[in-house]
């Protein structure tokens, strides 16, 4: 099945399909995409993979001629009769369920005989966080992840310090992973063709080298931090926490940073800095 405009169009009308604008479904129809994706997730014989949202199946193809094993998650019963019909591989497994109710713990037994697994996905815009956060949280060893996301969401996923891209997703990612766009894609790469440009990004080095003693309220410190983007840190902290602006001016002072400070200009260390000096790790 290599990936083109005519070969998609032609299992559509096969199966009598289309694409469903309830699941975000835009097909990649670019066999150069494919091998770049497969490329730089460096998958071999020794690699298992997990592609969340097949669609048709134009790069589940690929995976299964390149990697030991893979195991897709597809919402769309449609799909999965697709991935049944068109793709005859022994290493391939296709579950038919909503990833975010899919327990990837016990699923992962599926690789024990792999040295190392990685993840791809066309992450539709609506899904893109709760999906990367449930693998990001997640108890097994996925050595990187390959998405592909609107062109903008990658910019505020791979966000620096001082850019106007950077903001609370961009440290929850940090926090978790490394994060890194590798190439952007057209939308002529897609059947239908999406109304907004994409992007590929890689989360790698998942780990992270803090561990606060309650994660849930340093997220949401992360969270308020940014709640209005253009407030210093004094008035989003004064309006979310029952602490004096005084008090927050001493941390403030205690951290080096000025009372202007604004949330954009913090990378991951100074933020976990201001979190642990006012005490909220509870």
């Amino acid at each position: 099945m290599i990936a083109s405009i005519n070969r998609t169009k032609e299992i559509l009308s096969k199966y009598d399909l289309y694409a469903k604008k309830g699941f975000g479904q835009n097909f990649l129809i670019d066999s150069n995409i494919i091998d770049k994706i497969v490329a730089s997730a460096n998958i071999d014989k020794k690699t298992g993979v997990i592609e969340i949202g097949p669609g048709l199946g134009a790069l589940t193809e690929k995976l299964c001629i390149n990697a030991k094993k893979v195991l897709c998650y597809e919402i769309d019963e449609d799909m999965v009769k697709v991935l049944h019909g068109e793709l005859k591989f022994e290493n391939l497994c296709i579950k038919n369920v909503d990833f975010l109710k899919a327990s990837l713990e016990e699923d992962f037994h599926y690789f024990d005989d792999c040295e190392r697994v990685v993840v791809t996905s066309n992450l539709p815009y609506y899904i893109t966080t709760p999906i990367i956060f449930k693998l990001l949280e997640t108890n097994v060893n996925i050595s990187s992840m390959l998405f592909m996301v609107q062109k903008e969401v990658a910019l505020r996923l791979t966000g620096k310090p001082n850019t106007k891209d950077y903001n609370s997703l961009s440290v929850l990612i940090n926090y978790k992973a490394e994060a890194k766009l590798l190439f952007n894609v057209g939308r002529n790469c897609f059947l239908p063709s999406p109304d907004v440009e994409s992007a590929i990004i890689m989360l790698s080095g998942i780990k992270s080298d803090y561990t606060p003693k309650n994660e849930a309220n340093f997220l949401e410190f992360i969270r308020n931090l940014f709640c209005m983007r253009r407030k210093t840190v004094l008035n989003n902290i004064s309006g979310k926490y029952p602490v004096s602006k005084d008090y927050i001016r001493g941390i403030l002072n205690k951290a080096s940073l000025k009372e202007s400070v604004r949330a954009e200009e913090l990378d991951l260390k100074k933020i976990i800095e201001l979190y642990q000096l006012f005490g909220f790790d509870k």
